[in-house]
Formats: structure tokens, sequence, C-alpha cells
């Protein structure tokens, strides 16, 4: 089923007028508020069920009427009626309108199109995640079974035979199957993400290694596209972190750039920053749309610049979320000469570096 959420001039703002006392004593009340009289109404005694917006049920003498008669100001609140006719959802407000404020005045806003809207979103959401969860899971076996296949077909070739035809379509198939496996990987981590379990082993580590190592391990993807990958470091920075999680972020950078960076040259520079490690990834392709240097960071969506514009953006989703596990942050700039500079600062503490100095 499908609502149709109102727009703004569809809204329509209930004002009630009552006397502050026990008896509350309505005195005004427009047509709006009318159609949602069980508000601040007894009708034949029977009072509907009301939470707040957590919610919480609320006892009688928190309810929005009960407030207003004890000459209470309070809202804007979401107060929810769950009604014979089914849940209503209102904004309420109460104002003292009167000096000896014997006099309150309720505005109530009938939201209850909106509410109905946000809750089917965060339902096809979570049915979302809970697909991609189990569509990844049940991936990774028979792509984990592929690539040992292939692998085995691989030993079958002759040296002799390695450039052969047959020799370059098992390199094909194997290229083929860990992007896929990366992307099964990437799915299980956004699933991950958004359950909050994205647990960190934190453990001394030295991040220019953790560089090096990221990159080296991309070399033959950065030749293949001609690309020049240069790591500057001056001196080891240590701090506790996870060193895997931090090897996939800069993994994923570092594809990133390869991948948008116009070929060329991408430069990976890492420096000391008070107590942060900065860690930056530069290209030197188009680079990135002010307006974009925030949703570039957003799963599943496509931007008009040429990041993300062919991808579901997951890459750059997992290294924020993974850098803001460590208590970090990340950051687009927009170095002189043109591309763009995907800036980490991860913080650093003393006794992990200290711990990591020490380590033989």
């Amino acid at each position: 089923m499908s609502f149709e959420s109102p727009t703004p001039e569809k809204l329509r703002v209930g004002l009630v007028l009552m006397e502050v006392g026990r008896d509350a004593r309505v005195i005004f009340a427009n047509e709006p508020a009318l159609e949602v009289a069980f508000a601040f109404e007894d009708l034949d005694g029977h009072t509907p069920h009301v939470v707040d917006a957590a919610g919480k049920p609320l006892a009688p003498h928190e309810r929005p009427r009960s407030r207003a008669a004890r000459g209470e100001s309070f809202g804007p609140s979401l107060t929810r009626w769950k009604t014979d006719d089914g849940d209503v959802t209102l904004v309420v407000r109460c104002d003292s309108i009167a000096q000896d404020r014997r006099l309150a005045a309720l505005t109530l806003v009938d939201v209850t199109a909106f509410s109905r809207s946000a809750e089917d979103s965060r339902a096809a959401l979570a049915a979302r995640d809970e697909f991609l969860s189990i569509a990844a899971h049940e991936l990774r076996s028979p792509l984990n079974a592929l690539l040992l296949t292939v692998h085995r077909l691989r030993l079958r070739v002759s040296p002799d035979g390695a450039a052969s035809e047959l020799g370059k379509l098992i390199d094909i198939s194997e290229r083929q199957i860990e992007r896929l496996t990366s992307l099964v990987q990437n799915l299980l981590d956004v699933t991950r993400i958004r359950a909050g379990q994205l647990d960190l082993e934190l453990e001394p580590q030295d991040l220019c290694q953790i560089v090096r190592d990221a990159a080296e391990a991309l070399a033959d993807q950065a030749r293949a596209a001609g690309t020049q990958v240069t790591v500057v470091a001056r001196e080891p920075l240590q701090g506790l972190w996870d060193g895997a999680r931090i090897e996939q972020v800069v993994h994923n950078l570092l594809t990133n750039a390869l991948k948008y960076g116009g070929g060329g040259r991408i430069e990976i520079s890492l420096a000391r920053e008070g107590a942060a490690a900065r860690l930056a990834v530069r290209d030197h392709g188009p680079g990135v749309a002010e307006d974009d240097r925030e949703r570039i960071f957003e799963p599943f969506k496509r931007l008009a610049s040429t990041y993300k514009s062919q991808s579901l953006g997951l890459g750059l989703y997992i290294v924020r979320e993974i850098v803001r596990a460590h208590g970090g942050s990340i950051a687009i700039e927009a170095p002189d000469g043109g591309g763009a500079a995907f800036v980490v600062r991860l913080p650093v503490t003393q006794e992990a570096a200290a711990t990591a100095t020490e380590q033989p």
C-alpha cells in the first residue's frame, strides 16, 4: 500500500483555545482541529492509546490535553494516537496566550501521511539490507569454488602455454572472479555497518607499512592502467588501529583513484598532524564537484560527476565508516593543479605509538 505525502500547502493547522484548569473547557476549535478532536477531548469517555515519538506510552497526565490544562507550554512534539480508525500522528504545540496564564493555545498538525511514508521507507531499507546480506552470503561459496576451479585449471596449463589463448582466458576469469568477490565482500561490509556490527581489532600498527603493502598489492593494476603510484612517507607513523581495515581504506581509495583519476600519477602522502595521522590519496583526474563532496560517500547513489557515475559507491562509503569507527575523519580537497585529494585523519595515541615502537 502506498501513501501520498502531503505537500506543505496541503498541511492544515488545527487551533484550539482552552481554559486552563481542571475542566479545561474548549472555547474555540477550528475545522482542522475538530477533525482530530480526540487529541483534546474525551469522546464518550473513550481515551485512545497515546504514544510519543519513540513509541513510549503516555499516561493520561502526560498527554497534550492534560498538560495544557495545567498551563504548561511545550512542543512542538510528535505524538501518536492509536484510534479505532487507525493510527494518527500529530505535531502538537501548546502556548500560554494570556498574562494570567488562564488560556492555552494548542496547535495541531496532522502528519500521519508523512509518518507512514517514513515507516514505509524504513521497512524498504531494512528489507533491502537483509536481501543484500543474504545474497552476499549465498554468493561467497560458489565464487570461492569457482576461483579454486580456475586456479586448478591454471596448474594444468604448461609454462609454454601460459601466453596462449587459454592462458589469457584464465587470466580474465581470475580477474572477474576477484572483482565479484570484492563486490560481495563490500555488500557484506555494508550490512555489518548498517547493523552496527563493524568490529575493530585494534593493535599497534605502522600506517606507512600498511600503505606500502596496499600499494604493492595493486601494483599490477596500476601498471595496467598506465599509472605511476608514489608513496611519500618520511618516518613511521605508529598508532592503535585495525590493520586489515585500514589497509581496506587505502585499497579502496587507491582503487578509486585508479578508476576515476584519469591515469598518469597518484600520490599517497603520510604525515603527522598533532595528535593525528594524515593520509592523503591524490589523483590528477577531473576532480569532484563541490556539491558532491559529501554525497560521494553515500552508498547506492549516482552522482553527476565522473566519480561514482557507474558505480554502486560502496567502496567510499565503507572507507568513511571504517575511518569514523576509528574516531577519524575523511574529506575531499581540491589541490592546486587539479584532481582530487581524499584526506583521512586518524587519531594517534602516545601509548599506541610507544608500544608499536618497542616491538622488535
